[in-house]
């Protein structure tokens, strides 16, 4: 098929199919509306095209260029896109399912509310991309690049980064639900009001970031470093911390309600007004903690240090003590166990 072939089709509302435009020049064109299906384009130039509410179903884009297209609502459905140039590209609304992106050039791209379903992003470059209130659902971006990315409110629901370059991301507001970030560095991270839960965060690095009001809630952060991190109001509710390193953090009205946190290196966080019922902190370092009005009820402390711990009002309703370190600490200012809520509990 010829181009001008082509634009004749395309004035005649045609669906274009099982054709061959393998390297055609599409570059500045107006494809808005059309419908492709089973086209191969490989090594096509789009760039700067116009393809607005266009549908592709089954084609190939392999080694196609698309720079600055404006590609507003495509539809891309079992698409070959691996090695594609969309860098700068317009894809707000797409919805991409079941694509193959695998090592493509999305710098700067445009994915805002764009819908990614079973898409393959495997070390693609996304560097700067905006995925403003994006969806990517199973996606896979192993060994991708966003760095500088905007992820604001974009969610990710069991997507595997494993590999993936984050630094200097946006990271505010996004689901991350059951998500595999096992290994990632967000040191000195900006990583706000971010659902997290059930996500594989084994290894994670949060040296001084800002994780106030993120929920990690079941997800497994053993050996995780969270030193000197801003986690006020951060929610761990049954996290497994086991190993974590959070040094001389805050962590200010935060729940570890039933987390666990055996052998976890707490010394010198601010804890006031913190939730730790439940917990299991067996072997846990706790000297120097600020944990003023902390509720501790039902925790497990066996073998904890809370050597110089502040413990003001802190509720230690049957806690389970056998072993722990309280070296100059204020442990008798603390409230013991509450004999009438004994009595209910049984």
């Amino acid at each position: 098929m010829t181009r001008d072939e082509l634009f004749e089709a395309i004035a005649r509302d045609d669906t274009i199919e099982n054709v061959d435009l393998s390297g055609m020049n599409l570059s500045g064109q107006d494809l808005s509306g059309a419908r492709f299906e089973g086209v191969i384009f490989r090594g096509a130039d789009f760039r700067g095209a116009k393809i607005k509410r266009t549908g592709f179903t089954g084609c190939d884009f392999a080694g196609a260029t698309m720079e600055g297209a404006s590609l507003e609502q495509v539809l891309w459905m079992g698409m070959n896109l691996s090695g594609v140039i969309l860098s700068g590209a317009d894809l707000q609304k797409a919805v991409l399912s079941g694509a193959n992106l695998t090592g493509a050039t999305l710098t700067g791209t445009n994915f805002t509310r764009a819908v990614m379903d079973n898409t393959k992003l495997d070390n693609a470059d996304l560097t700067g991309a905006d995925l403003n209130r994006a969806v990517l659902y199973k996606a896979s971006l192993k060994g991708a690049v966003l760095a500088g990315a905007n992820l604001f409110k974009a969610i990710f629901f069991e997507a595997d980064l494993t590999g993936c370059n984050l630094k200097g991301a946006k990271i505010h507001k996004t689901f991350l639900r059951d998500c595999n970030l096992a290994g990632q560095d967000f040191s000195g991270a900006t990583f706000t009001m971010t659902q997290a839960g059930g996500a594989d965060m084994k290894g994670c690095k949060f040296a001084g970031a800002d994780i106030t009001m993120s929920n990690f809630m079941k997800a497994d952060m053993t050996g995780a470093v969270l030193d000197g991190v801003n986690g006020e109001r951060s929610v761990f509710m049954g996290t497994n911390l086991s190993g974590a390193s959070l040094k001389k953090s805050y962590l200010v009205q935060s729940c570890f309600e039933e987390a666990n946190l055996n052998v976890a290196d707490l010394t010198g966080c601010n804890l006031e007004q913190a939730i730790f019922t439940k917990a299991v902190c067996r072997g846990a370092k706790l000297s120097g903690v600020n944990a003023t009005y902390a509720d501790f009820s039902h925790a497990d402390l066996t073998a904890a240090d809370f050597t110089s711990a502040t413990m003001t009002r802190a509720k230690m309703h049957r806690v389970i003590e056998e072993h722990t370190i309280w070296d100059r600490s204020n442990r008798d200012s603390a409230l013991g166990t509450d004999p009438d809520l004994a009595e209910a509990e049984g």
